[in-house]
C-alpha cells in the first residue's frame, strides 16, 4: 500500500509540491482534484471558495454545476491556470505530475492528500486539507467526527463472515472486480465480510465465466451500477452480471462510486449503512 504523505512538500522552483506561504491565510480560489478532496474541502466550511472541480468530483451540491478541469489523473495546466486559483487541493493518485509541477512552477501551490484508499488515513489527509485552506481549527472538529465514526465502523464487526464479491460495470468493457488493497476490499472487511478476490491486489477485470461461477453470499455494487441497470431488476436481466449468483438472488449491497474512488467525510456513515443492510439481509428482516 502506498505511505501517505505525512508532510507538505513546499515547492521551490523544479522541487517539490507548494503550500500556502501563511496558513492563516484562506485561500480565495480553489480547485479539488478527486471526489475525497473535494468532499473533504467542502467539509472543511471552505466549498464557498471552490471554484472548480476534477469529473470523480459529484457531491456534495453544488460540485456538479461547477467547471471541470477532466480526469483526476489526466489534467491539463492550462485549464486550472485560467481558472486562476491560489490552491489546487487533490488527492495521492493525481496527476500527470509534469502538470502538478509546472502549476507549482508558476506559484499555483499544490496540496498533495495522504492515500485515501485507507480509512485510517482520512484524519491525516483532513488535517493536511486544513492547513492548507487555514482551517485547522475546523480539521479537528472534523477530524474528532470520523475518529467516532471509524470507531462506530469497528464495533459493527461481526463474528459471522459472509463471502462478498465486488463487481462494477464499466462502459462496453469487462466488469471489474476488486483485490486486496483496495477500498472495494477495505470495505468489505469493514462490514464483516471476506472478500473472495483477496488473492490479486487492486482492481482487475473479470471474465463472464469468473462471474458466473462465483459462489460468493452477496455482491457489493457502486450505486451508480444498479442505477445504469435502472434498478435491481434490470442488473438481474443483464446478460453478465445477472450470471452471478449473488445478483440472481437479489443478495446485493451498494456503495456509492465517490467512496469506492476514496474515503472521504462521509464514508464511515455510508459504510455503517451497508453493514445494517448486510445485517438485515442476514437475519431475514
Amino acid at each position: 500500500m502506498r505511505r501517505f504523505i505525512a508532510f507538505l512538500i513546499v515547492l521551490t522552483a523544479g522541487a517539490g509540491l507548494a503550500v500556502p506561504s501563511h496558513a492563516d491565510e484562506r485561500p480565495a480560489r480553489v480547485i479539488t482534484v478527486g471526489a475525497p478532496a473535494t468532499e473533504i474541502v467542502f467539509a472543511l466550511g471552505a466549498g464557498e471558495s471552490v471554484v472548480a472541480t476534477d469529473t470523480t468530483s459529484t457531491r456534495p451540491d453544488p460540485v456538479p454545476t461547477l467547471p471541470k478541469v477532466g480526469y483526476m489523473r489526466q489534467l491539463a495546466s492550462e485549464g486550472i491556470i485560467s481558472l486562476k486559483p491560489d490552491l489546487v487541493v487533490a488527492v495521492e493518485k493525481s496527476g500527470p505530475e509534469n502538470v502538478l509541477q509546472e502549476l507549482g512552477n508558476l506559484g499555483i501551490p499544490v496540496v498533495k492528500l495522504p492515500s485515501l484508499d485507507e480509512i485510517n488515513n482520512l484524519p491525516d489527509a483532513i488535517a493536511v486539507a486544513g492547513k492548507a485552506l487555514g482551517r485547522d481549527e475546523d480539521a479537528k472538529s472534523l477530524i474528532q467526527k470520523v475518529r467516532d465514526d471509524i470507531s462506530g465502523l469497528a464495533a459493527r464487526n461481526e463474528a459471522g463472515r459472509p463471502s462478498i464479491i465486488f463487481l462494477m460495470a464499466v462502459g462496453h468493457g469487462k466488469p471489474l472486480s476488486a483485490g486486496s488493497h483496495t477500498t472495494a476490499s477495505e470495505i468489505i472487511d469493514l462490514i464483516g465480510g471476506t472478500n473472495p478476490m483477496a488473492s490479486f491486489d487492486g482492481f482487475k477485470p473479470v471474465s463472464p465465466e469468473i462471474i458466473a461461477a462465483d459462489q460468493s453470499d452477496y455482491v457489493l455494487v457502486p450505486q451508480s451500477t444498479v442505477d445504469h441497470f435502472g434498478g435491481l431488476d434490470g442488473l438481474k436481466t443483464d446478460p453478465v452480471l445477472g450470471l452471478n449468483k449473488a445478483v440472481a438472488n437479489g443478495k446485493v449491497l451498494t456503495v456509492s462510486s465517490s467512496t469506492i474512488l476514496g474515503f472521504g467525510p462521509q464514508s464511515a456513515s455510508e459504510i455503517r449503512d451497508v453493514a445494517k443492510s448486510l445485517h438485515q439481509q442476514e437475519h431475514g428482516q
